[in-house]
């Protein structure tokens, strides 16, 4: 099981990116039960945040059509992966332990969602963002 991080899922939808086709060749994947992989309530909170925003995407989504892609996931072969209780404590005590600052505190909690999940890879564009994190492999599916 491995799991999709936010940004596979924004390529996937967003069709003038250079990384769509293979974001979209490994979703079918999945939809097709070729591969199991995951996307955590997070991920999915991200998506929405991200394929909304004009600033962020060319062609961004309504909030409608944003709504209608995540009840499509939330019906779909990828495992919904949420927090268990001891993951806000996790990605804590990894935060301090680890002197992390600013928004990277959010993968240290997407990495503990991911251990209490017993998921230990993740597919990003982002790859150096968990390279310090021996916990988990980070795969970059686009390079």
């Amino acid at each position: 099981m491995i799991l999709f991080d936010t940004n596979i899922l924004v390529y996937v939808h967003n069709r003038v990116s250079p990384y769509h086709k293979t974001a979209y060749l490994l979703e079918t994947q999945v939809l097709k039960g070729e591969l199991q992989a995951a996307i955590s309530a997070q991920n999915i909170l991200e998506f929405y945040s991200t394929v909304t925003n004009p600033q962020k995407i060319n062609l961004p989504l309504n909030p409608q059509e944003a709504g209608r892609v995540i009840h499509d996931y939330l019906a779909s072969p990828f495992q919904i992966i949420h927090p268990h209780a001891g993951d806000f404590d996790r990605a804590l005590y990894f935060s301090i332990e680890r002197k992390i600052k600013g928004r990277r505190v959010f993968d240290l909690y997407l990495i503990a969602t991911m251990l209490s999940n017993g998921i230990d890879t993740i597919y990003t564009a982002n790859d150096k963002d968990f390279k310090d994190f021996s916990e988990i492999k980070a795969v970059n599916p686009f390079i």
